[in-house]
């Protein structure tokens, strides 16, 4: 019965590490990317000024419209044709929007795709970074821990708030695996960020709670095993027992 109680609970953490990564995992990072994203373009538009022919920023604001107003189809024909004749700014933002079409679509391989040429024809260093955190953030689900932090350890390193978002990816990423060792590592580092968003620090707490309880249950295995080997040796014991019974009995 002990068992069949241990079970249960392990069933019961494994729900709440799946609700933990549904509430706060790395998707809401892909709000805050989006955010980030924002202020990329707007400080590539600001940047690239009068260089920019004034054609083929007209030409991604009328894409832009069209994806806000829902219509997808047209808007990644609009955003793929500014990405194949554009100035490379601009042809680096069409090709992170239509990275988002593709996720509008469910085609999280085709986005990462988009996303990594974005960062190869992105002028703008921050914009780069962004495309190659949403690359990463679009393979989540496919990529293991390690590949991961191979994508977004030069990321880390980054000033607020696209380091801080790729330290949390890495620590997520560690959680999903059940790394623990690694994940309560990478979560202990982000709490000690200064100025960490609030929504960053409830996700930290989150996360650093379930190691902490994962940490201190007893694997189901081992003591499945250990009742095991007890119910063995009371067998053998029993048949031991009968055995010299049936002697005395003769």
């Amino acid at each position: 019965m002990v068992d069949l109680f241990d079970e249960v609970e392990e069933e019961l953490r494994n729900e709440r590490y799946k609700a933990l990564l549904r509430q706060w995992g790395p998707w809401v990072g892909g709000a805050a990317a989006a955010i980030v994203l924002g202020t990329g373009s707007y400080q590539f538009v600001s940047w690239s000024g009068g260089r920019v022919a004034n054609a083929a920023s007209d030409r991604y604001q009328d894409a832009a419209e069209l994806f806000d107003e829902g219509d997808m189809t047209e808007a990644d024909a609009r955003f793929a044709s500014l990405a194949e004749d554009g100035p490379s700014g601009y042809a680096a933002l069409a090709l992170m929007r239509r990275g988002d079409i593709a996720l509008e679509n469910g085609d999280r391989s085709e986005a990462a795709q988009f996303y990594a040429q974005a960062a190869e024809r992105s002028p703008e260093p921050l914009t780069a970074d962004i495309a190659r955190y949403q690359a990463a953030l679009a393979q989540f689900d496919e990529l293991s821990y390690d590949d991961l932090v191979l994508r977004l350890e030069p990321l880390a390193a980054g000033a607020a708030p696209m380091g801080l978002m790729a330290r949390e990816l890495m620590a997520a990423a560690a959680l999903r695996d059940e790394r623990w060792e690694e994940a309560e590592q990478r979560y202990d580092a982000l709490a000690l960020s200064l100025d960490l968003p609030p929504g960053l620090s409830q996700r930290i707490t989150e996360a650093i709670a379930y190691i902490d309880q994962r940490s201190a249950a007893p694997p189901v295995a081992a003591i499945t095993v250990e009742g095991a080997a007890t119910e063995d040796v009371v067998t053998e014991e029993a048949a031991t027992e009968d055995a010299v019974t049936g002697e005395d009995g003769r």
